[in-house]
């Protein structure tokens, strides 16, 4: 299977899964997930009868067997998702790049993840959910992977992030993790087990 993914997540880093199974159902009655799976010692899902209404793909389609959908548990704390090849995030205010990210990500996590981010030329501050990564990267506490979709072949439909809002009452953002690039390895990565409906 591709390991390739795109990745939602809420936009607020601090926000938690208050019901897991509640948005598992949620997703398999709107059609985005069908029947789950074990792989990799995880449980994933397969795709549903309209996963490719809820996923808008532009380009490079996968084929039905390359797709999979896996929910990460809840994290303690909140954490960088993205990847290694993640561009530099963008101040909201003036549009710097933070090439400086990776310290500011380490200064970020020693000092309890609360430290705001500094940008280098308009010197503002910014909390992590106001950084812009250009959809390659998030800072948060559990997500939603899309498995089997390439960087920029496909985005979330409106439909799709209106459902993540309404059963969990948080905003969601997207990024692109693809090959080579993880910094989770797929095996480190963390599923809630039990979720879901099997026929």
């Amino acid at each position: 299977m591709a390991y390739d993914k795109l990745v939602l997540h809420p936009l607020n880093p601090w926000a938690i899964l208050h019901d897991p199974p509640l948005l598992v159902e949620a997703l398999r009655s709107t059609g985005l997930i069908g029947d789950r799976f074990g792989w990799a010692g995880e449980i994933h899902y397969a795709p549903g009868p309209r996963f490719r209404k809820l996923v808008l793909f532009t380009f490079a389609e996968p084929q039905e067997r390359e797709l999979h959908v896996s929910l990460s548990e809840t994290a303690e704390q909140p954490g960088f998702l993205g990847t290694t090849h993640a561009y530099s995030p963008r101040c909201r205010a003036c549009r710097e790049p933070l090439t400086d990210w990776r310290a500011q990500l380490a200064a970020w996590r020693r000092e309890g993840l609360r430290r705001p981010w500094t940008c280098p030329k308009c010197r503002r501050a910014a909390e992590v959910s106001h950084l812009d990564w250009a959809h390659s990267g998030g800072i948060a506490r559990y997500s939603l992977d899309l498995w089997g979709i390439r960087r920029n072949a496909a985005a979330p439909s409106a439909e799709l992030l209106g459902i993540l809002e309404r059963v969990t009452y948080e905003k969601w953002n997207y990024f692109y993790d693809w090959l080579g690039a993880s910094l989770t390895p797929p095996g480190q990565m963390r599923v809630r087990p039990g979720l879901g409906y099997s026929k």
